[in-house]
């Protein structure tokens, strides 16, 4: 630990890291991108739905469709993190077992 409070903190990194195959990546990005278009479709449905009725509600629903797709845009972005957390979830098993079984068979060969 140092005395200068302004050092940035340091963690302890494994510096043995195995690659992920391409086989996997796009197992994980497959999940997480249709899970993040169901998702966003889902709620871009929704919340561009009550932005149009706000429109709607403000005597304005010419404007609906530009506040629907503010918010479809809105909701696009906590969808494609929610399908990623969950492709994530879903796949980790995946590439930690894929990284163990690469590191054992590093260690094999020393």
């Amino acid at each position: 630990m140092s005395d200068n409070r302004y050092e940035p903190t340091t963690a302890p990194l494994k510096t043995a890291v195995a690659p992920v195959r391409w086989r996997r990546a796009l197992a994980v990005w497959w999940s997480a991108s249709w899970r993040a278009a169901l998702y966003a479709l889902a709620g871009g449905f929704v919340f561009g739905f009550i932005a149009g009725l706000i429109a709607y509600a403000m005597g304005t629903p010419e404007k609906g469709g530009f506040y629907g797709s503010i918010a479809g845009y809105v909701a696009s972005v906590p969808a494609s993190m929610l399908g990623m957390k969950q492709a994530l979830s879903r796949h980790i098993e995946a590439l930690v077992d894929e990284s163990a079984e690469a590191r054992a068979s590093k260690a094999a060969l020393v």
